[in-house]
């Protein structure tokens, strides 16, 4: 079973809960994620399962979309509804005239603060570890990209938007820079990940599916779709797999560059990268011998 699932993770479990139990409901002895979710949100999370567990650096990458509900008016300590009440600041009556201004100034590449309730490491220890003993520590900022940033609704004190960003981006932070442009504090009151690269909320696998669905289910091959793919011949194939640089490739100067290799009957074999351009073996994903 090499297979790749668009998982709706459901709010109030962790990710791994989830994934222990997508492996029980699709009966895989391994599985690993391309990135995680908080308990308190839901949505896209992409689970790989048997040889497929090979591809998680080829999701990670890509941009992620979320709507997210802001709570104005209160900050908690891990920038969530799950967290303590840290403050508490009146939320102005003509907020609402001031939301669109206030979400220009966060489009595009800005800088954050990772929060401290974060997997973030310190010395090989989690921040949130830190957290929970009362420790804060000083974090640098990261720069990422809000690609999108759109007021979806306003009904005070609960603000939601949709966004569109970059990797690596934290929601929880941007809610309370937001919170704080808009002259008040705020935490996340509700989130969900609504897509992933092309990985959308509308075609995820649902934990309570039956058996004769299949929706969020995808092969390696069509997982993997993003890739340009190159088919070698018998003889070029043995070559790759025993390591050689083979099959010559236009020069390109656009960094990293994967693609899928199949053999001559249509089987994905292996994913490959560009080097000194042409291709070499970078992940097998047969069961294809090298000879």
């Amino acid at each position: 079973m090499d297979l790749v699932i668009n998982l709706n993770k459901p709010s109030g479990i962790t990710s791994h809960s989830a994934i222990q139990r997508l492996k029980y409901a699709i009966k895989a002895k391994k599985v690993g994620h391309a990135g995680t979710l908080d308990p308190l949100a839901e949505g896209v999370l992409i689970v790989m399962a048997g040889r497929a567990t090979k591809l998680s650096g080829y999701f990670t990458g890509f941009n992620k979309e979320y709507v997210a509900t802001i709570k104005l008016g209160t900050a908690t300590d891990t920038l969530d509804r799950e967290g303590r009440v840290i403050r508490e600041t009146p939320v102005a009556a003509d907020v609402s005239e001031r939301i669109e201004t206030a979400l220009s100034r966060f489009t595009g590449t800005i800088e954050q603060t990772p929060p401290m309730f974060s997997a973030l490491k310190l010395n090989g220890q989690p921040l949130y570890k830190l957290a929970r003993q009362g420790i804060e520590i000083e974090r640098a900022k990261r720069t990422v990209t809000i690609y999108e940033l759109q007021l979806v609704g306003f009904e005070s004190p609960f603000l939601t938007i949709r966004v569109l960003c970059s990797k690596g981006t934290y929601i929880r932070a941007l809610a309370s820079d937001l919170a704080e442009e808009l002259g008040t504090c705020g935490h996340i009151h509700s989130l969900m990940r609504t897509r992933i690269g092309n990985f959308t909320i509308n075609d995820s696998f649902q934990l309570q599916t039956t058996e004769t669905e299949n929706r969020g289910i995808y092969s390696m091959d069509r997982a993997l779709s993003h890739l340009d793919e190159i088919t070698l011949d018998e003889h070029d194939m043995r070559d790759f797999l025993n390591g050689k640089i083979t099959k010559i490739l236009p020069a390109s100067d656009t960094g990293d560059i994967f693609y899928k290799v199949k053999d001559s009957s249509g089987a994905l074999i292996a994913i490959a990268k560009m080097h000194d351009n042409g291709i070499r073996l970078q992940t097998l994903l047969s069961s294809r011998q090298n000879s």
